[in-house]
Protein backbone atom coordinates (compact mmCIF):
# COMPACT_ATOMS: atom_id res chain seq x y z
CA UNK A 1 0.00 0.00 0.00
CA UNK A 2 1.04 3.56 -0.60
CA UNK A 3 1.55 4.87 2.95
CA UNK A 4 3.07 8.16 1.79
CA UNK A 5 0.89 9.20 -1.15
CA UNK A 6 2.06 12.83 -0.98
CA UNK A 7 5.79 12.02 -1.02
CA UNK A 8 8.15 12.20 -3.96
CA UNK A 9 10.18 9.17 -4.99
CA UNK A 10 13.28 10.71 -3.39
CA UNK A 11 11.49 11.37 -0.11
CA UNK A 12 10.15 7.81 0.05
CA UNK A 13 13.69 6.49 -0.11
CA UNK A 14 15.08 8.93 2.45
CA UNK A 15 15.75 8.31 6.11
CA UNK A 16 12.77 10.53 6.94
CA UNK A 17 10.34 7.82 5.86
CA UNK A 18 10.51 5.83 9.12
CA UNK A 19 9.91 8.99 11.15
CA UNK A 20 6.97 10.04 8.99
CA UNK A 21 5.44 6.58 9.25
CA UNK A 22 5.95 6.53 13.01
CA UNK A 23 4.40 9.97 13.40
CA UNK A 24 1.45 8.97 11.26
CA UNK A 25 0.94 5.78 13.22
CA UNK A 26 0.94 7.37 16.67
CA UNK A 27 -1.41 10.08 15.51
CA UNK A 28 -3.84 7.56 13.98
CA UNK A 29 -3.24 8.51 10.35
CA UNK A 30 -2.08 5.11 9.15
CA UNK A 31 -4.88 2.96 7.86
CA UNK A 32 -2.70 0.11 6.71
CA UNK A 33 -1.06 -2.51 8.89
CA UNK A 34 2.10 -2.55 6.82
CA UNK A 35 4.79 -4.79 8.26
CA UNK A 36 7.35 -2.03 7.64
CA UNK A 37 5.42 0.43 9.76
CA UNK A 38 4.95 -2.20 12.44
CA UNK A 39 8.72 -2.75 12.61
CA UNK A 40 9.32 0.99 12.87
CA UNK A 41 6.77 1.47 15.64
CA UNK A 42 8.01 -1.54 17.60
CA UNK A 43 11.62 -0.31 17.45
CA UNK A 44 10.79 2.93 19.26
CA UNK A 45 11.16 2.41 22.98
CA UNK A 46 9.23 3.88 25.87
CA UNK A 47 10.46 6.83 27.89
CA UNK A 48 11.56 4.53 30.73
CA UNK A 49 15.27 4.09 31.16
CA UNK A 50 17.88 2.72 33.50
CA UNK A 51 18.91 5.35 36.05
CA UNK A 52 21.50 7.67 34.55
CA UNK A 53 24.91 7.73 36.20
CA UNK A 54 26.43 10.89 37.60
CA UNK A 55 28.35 12.53 34.76
CA UNK A 56 25.68 11.66 32.17
CA UNK A 57 24.04 14.49 30.25
CA UNK A 58 20.52 15.20 29.04
CA UNK A 59 20.11 17.77 26.28
CA UNK A 60 16.68 19.40 26.16
CA UNK A 61 15.68 20.88 22.81
CA UNK A 62 14.42 24.43 23.27
CA UNK A 63 13.81 25.13 19.60
CA UNK A 64 10.60 26.77 18.42
CA UNK A 65 8.47 23.64 18.05
CA UNK A 66 9.74 21.89 21.19
CA UNK A 67 9.25 25.11 23.16
CA UNK A 68 5.64 25.34 21.94
CA UNK A 69 4.99 21.69 22.85
CA UNK A 70 6.29 22.03 26.40
CA UNK A 71 10.10 22.23 26.62
CA UNK A 72 9.94 25.53 28.50
CA UNK A 73 8.10 23.64 31.26
CA UNK A 74 10.19 20.47 30.99
CA UNK A 75 13.60 22.16 31.28
CA UNK A 76 13.24 23.37 34.90
CA UNK A 77 11.99 19.92 35.96
CA UNK A 78 15.12 18.33 34.45
CA UNK A 79 17.32 20.96 36.10
CA UNK A 80 15.82 20.26 39.51
CA UNK A 81 15.72 16.46 39.40
CA UNK A 82 18.97 15.83 37.50
CA UNK A 83 21.05 17.99 39.86
CA UNK A 84 20.39 15.57 42.73
CA UNK A 85 21.71 12.72 40.56
CA UNK A 86 24.83 14.51 39.29
CA UNK A 87 23.40 14.48 35.76
CA UNK A 88 24.21 17.51 33.61
CA UNK A 89 21.42 19.35 31.82
CA UNK A 90 22.15 21.23 28.62
CA UNK A 91 19.94 22.87 26.03
CA UNK A 92 20.05 22.97 22.28
CA UNK A 93 17.87 25.17 20.13
CA UNK A 94 17.04 23.33 16.95
CA UNK A 95 16.51 26.05 14.38
CA UNK A 96 14.48 24.06 11.89
CA UNK A 97 11.39 21.93 11.71
CA UNK A 98 13.26 18.62 11.68
CA UNK A 99 11.53 15.26 11.36
CA UNK A 100 11.27 14.80 15.12
CA UNK A 101 10.10 18.30 16.02
CA UNK A 102 6.45 17.34 15.85
CA UNK A 103 7.08 14.58 18.40
CA UNK A 104 8.59 16.93 21.00
CA UNK A 105 9.61 18.15 23.38
CA UNK A 106 12.68 16.09 22.57
CA UNK A 107 15.52 15.14 24.89
CA UNK A 108 18.85 13.61 23.90
CA UNK A 109 20.36 11.14 26.36
CA UNK A 110 24.17 11.02 26.61
CA UNK A 111 25.08 8.31 29.09
CA UNK A 112 28.42 8.63 30.81
CA UNK A 113 31.00 6.89 28.65
CA UNK A 114 29.01 7.09 25.40
CA UNK A 115 31.03 8.76 22.69
CA UNK A 116 28.36 9.30 20.04
CA UNK A 117 28.11 10.79 17.53
CA UNK A 118 24.45 9.71 17.65
CA UNK A 119 22.66 9.50 20.97
CA UNK A 120 19.16 8.23 21.76
CA UNK A 121 16.40 10.83 21.64
CA UNK A 122 13.29 10.57 23.77
CA UNK A 123 10.21 12.26 22.32
CA UNK A 124 7.19 13.79 24.03
CA UNK A 125 8.86 14.52 27.37
CA UNK A 126 6.25 16.90 28.79
CA UNK A 127 5.52 16.13 32.44
CA UNK A 128 7.43 15.55 35.67
CA UNK A 129 6.48 11.87 35.36
CA UNK A 130 8.03 11.79 31.85
CA UNK A 131 11.22 13.44 33.15
CA UNK A 132 11.48 10.89 35.95
CA UNK A 133 11.10 8.06 33.45
CA UNK A 134 13.86 9.48 31.25
CA UNK A 135 16.17 9.91 34.25
CA UNK A 136 15.31 6.42 35.52
CA UNK A 137 13.81 7.69 38.78
CA UNK A 138 11.12 5.50 40.31
CA UNK A 139 8.07 7.62 40.40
Amino acid sequence: PNLLPFASKEMKSSILTPLILFSQSINGFLTSSSSASQRIVSSVGPLSAEPLEAGSTVVVCTGPTCKRTGAKNTLPIFQELAADMGVNVETFSCVSECAECGLGPNVEIRKKGDDGPFYPIKNGVKTEEDVKKVLGIDG
